[in-house]
């Protein structure tokens, strides 16, 4: 079935339309399915080079 999802992280709307598998019984086991589905990753910015920071800057190619 078709589910609407809409994640808000730090500010950022992220809305999809997105195939889930079967029907969900609860908002719990729909979170637990989009972890599942989620790349994430994290890096200590403040003590990166200014070249590994610029993979969290594509938006305004800017590197603070």
């Amino acid at each position: 079935m078709k589910i609407a999802v809409e994640i808000t992280i730090f500010g950022h709307v992220i809305r999809e339309v997105v195939d889930y598998p079967g029907v969900p019984e609860s908002q719990a086991e729909v979170i637990q399915w989009l972890m599942n589905q989620t790349g994430y990753r994290w890096a200590d910015y403040e003590n990166a080079p200014s070249e590994d920071k610029q993979i969290y800057h594509l938006d305004d190619s800017v590197v603070h």
